[in-house]
């Protein structure tokens, strides 16, 4: 889906207050809010951190899902009740996640047919095991930090010097 068309979905949405309720919470007003998003519109352009803010204020996140499949990826959120305290326990979650997904592919290709409701069921499971996969990336990331903090340092010092350049 475009960007501007999901944009416009999002700000007048009626679960997410609609775009008086936004443009309010945006600090500008509706007329603007709506200028903004409309895909014919050529006068205003939404910003990236008011994008951002609409997709703070209101949960959904199919405005950078947008993008991301514009540019031939995904989003991917990784909420913190996903991440587990331990690695193992981490690493094991997701591989769980990939046994659901393969289990739901496996019922809905059983006709050799994906349904619409088969395609949406699988979808969520797939999101799922996304998420715990980059949960398991942070969870290494965290791991490798806290066993070579030596490592870490140096990369801050090193940031930290290419700021001053």
């Amino acid at each position: 889906m475009d960007v501007i068309d999901t944009a416009h979905k999002t700000v007048h949405n009626a679960a997410h207050g609609g775009s008086a309720a936004l443009a309010t919470r945006l600090g500008m007003s509706v007329t603007i809010l709506n200028n903004k998003v409309n895909p014919h519109a050529k006068a205003h352009h939404l910003r990236l951190d008011e994008a951002l803010a609409i997709m703070e204020f209101t949960g959904d996140h199919s405005i950078i899902q947008a993008m991301a499949h514009r540019l031939g990826g995904v989003y991917c959120e990784v909420s913190s009740a996903t991440k587990k305290d331990d690695l193992i326990m981490t690493a094991l979650s997701a591989s769980a996640c990939q046994g659901d997904v393969m289990t739901e592919l496996h019922q809905a290709l059983e006709d050799g047919q994906i349904s619409c409701d088969q395609r949406v069921a699988l979808k969520a499971k797939i999101q799922t095991a996304l998420s715990e996969l980059q949960a398991l990336g942070q969870h290494v990331d965290e791991k490798h930090a806290s066993d070579n903090p030596h490592i870490v340092a140096r990369w801050g010092a090193e940031k930290a010097q290419d700021g001053n350049q």
